[in-house]
C-alpha cells in the first residue's frame, strides 16, 4: 500500500514537472511573438497613435478604479468580560493532602 502511494506521488510530481517545463517554454515562445508584433506596430504607427493609446488605457484604468468612502468606526464594547477568557474555569482544585 505504501509503495503504491509513493509511486502515485512520484508519477504526479514527474507529470507536474513536465507540465511546468513545457508551459514555460510555450509562454516564452508566445512572448517572443508578441514582442515582434509590438515592434511591427511601433514601426508602422504614426507618432500620435502611441500617446493616444496610452492615454486611453490610463483613462480606462482610472474609470475602473472608483473611489470608495472609507469610514472606520471603532466602538467600545460595554461588556468586556467573557467566560472564554476567564482563567478560573481552567484551574483545578488541589488534591487532598495524604
Amino acid at each position: 500500500m505504501a509503495f503504491i502511494a509513493m509511486t502515485v506521488v512520484f508519477v504526479a510530481l514527474i507529470l507536474l514537472y513536465f507540465c511546468f517545463k513545457y508551459v514555460g517554454k510555450y509562454y516564452i515562445w508566445k512572448g517572443a511573438g508578441i514582442k515582434k508584433k509590438k515592434k511591427a506596430l511601433l514601426d508602422e504607427s504614426p507618432e500620435d497613435v502611441i500617446p493616444a493609446i496610452a492615454l486611453a488605457i490610463y483613462f480606462y484604468n482610472e474609470q475602473i478604479h472608483d473611489e470608495e468612502a472609507t469610514i472606520l468606526t471603532i466602538q467600545k464594547v460595554a461588556k468586556t468580560y467573557s467566560p472564554w477568557s476567564s482563567k478560573i474555569y481552567g484551574l483545578r482544585k488541589h488534591p487532598k493532602n495524604w
